[in-house]
């Protein structure tokens, strides 16, 4: 799975969220994927590129309006 596919996660939680609720929800949308075992290593790929920041109080937030392309 992609940085995309976790961007998108972000997305739909409201453009903020723990990790803990990201694998959730990816654990919830692709069972048949091991993508919520990555969640942590894709959002810190996505903010290398300036797509999202890891805030103080430990959540994940969107930047970038236009996500990565894959």
């Amino acid at each position: 799975m992609s940085q995309k596919a976790v961007y998108e996660l972000l997305q739909e939680l409201g453009g903020r969220a723990t990790v803990k609720e990201i694998r959730a929800l990816a654990l919830k949308r692709y069972p048949d994927f091991t993508l919520y075992h990555y969640v942590s290593n894709r959002l810190q790929k996505l903010q290398k590129g300036g797509y999202v920041r890891h805030k103080r109080d430990g959540t994940w937030e969107i930047v970038k309006k236009e996500g990565p392309i894959a």
